[in-house]
């Protein structure tokens, strides 16, 4: 096919898809899933009795030129280390329209988080904010029994929804990565995929070491053990 018709083909498919009804007719969403992917996307939809959740996910690369959904004008997210974003002309959550006054990331967030959810092991840590790459979902029951059955060290402060967890490193590569402490004698790390305080998460914008310094001193001392600081 060259260009010009390619060009045509793509311009009425997009003509069908504007004239569908936002509704579970398959052909619709067959139409939608098409011109999602002439943008080199993928449509991931959650069909309801009487209409359809769907979301158009482009794979960012900025070494291209022709990304159609790119950070400057969509909502994007990280999984693992790739940036994914949101094509808004083929996704119908007004709260992942950067355009709309509904935009809203946190929702647009969790929404997008489940129509993308795969199923697969620890799929909710490796999907995260972007460019903060921040938790979307936090489960502190589960993050807690994780860090436990790694041998980690589970600092809590008053409630169990503020937590900290620490785990026994023995790379140099975690240590120039993750903030570090010393426990009797031992190096421990904070392993951000189990815990809440940010502040402590050297890939955040929060991260502050001497304020990270303070609440674990806080939440040590809570939890009856004693933290030093280390120059690692």
């Amino acid at each position: 096919m060259n260009f010009k018709t390619f060009c045509f083909a793509a311009l009425a498919l997009l003509s069908v898809v504007n004239a569908a009804p936002l509704t579970n007719n398959t052909s619709s969403i067959d139409d939608l899933k098409k011109a999602c992917k002439y943008g080199n996307s993928e449509l991931h939809v959650k069909m309801n009795e009487d209409d359809a959740i769907y979301a158009c996910v482009h794979k960012y690369n900025e070494n291209k030129h022709n990304n159609i959904a790119r950070p400057d004008n969509s909502v994007c997210f990280y999984l693992d280390n790739d940036v994914y974003c949101i094509d808004r002309r083929y996704t119908n959550i007004k709260e992942c329209d950067k355009s709309s006054k509904n935009f809203d990331y946190r929702t647009c967030s969790y929404d997008i988080l489940s129509l993308t959810n795969d199923g697969s092991e620890r799929y909710s840590y490796r999907f995260r904010s972007y460019p903060d790459k921040e938790r979307i979902s936090v489960d502190a029951v589960q993050d807690q029994k994780e860090c436990k059955a790694r041998n980690g060290i589970v600092l809590t402060y008053n409630v169990m929804y503020q937590y900290i967890c620490l785990y026994p490193e023995t790379s140099s590569h975690s240590l120039k990565d993750k903030h570090c402490v010393g426990v009797d004698g031992k190096v421990y790390c904070v392993y951000e995929d189990n815990t809440i305080i940010t502040t402590c998460n050297k890939h955040s914008k929060q991260y502050n070491h001497d304020n990270c310094m303070n609440i674990l001193s806080e939440y040590s001392k809570a939890n009856g053990i004693t933290i030093n600081e280390e120059k690692f």
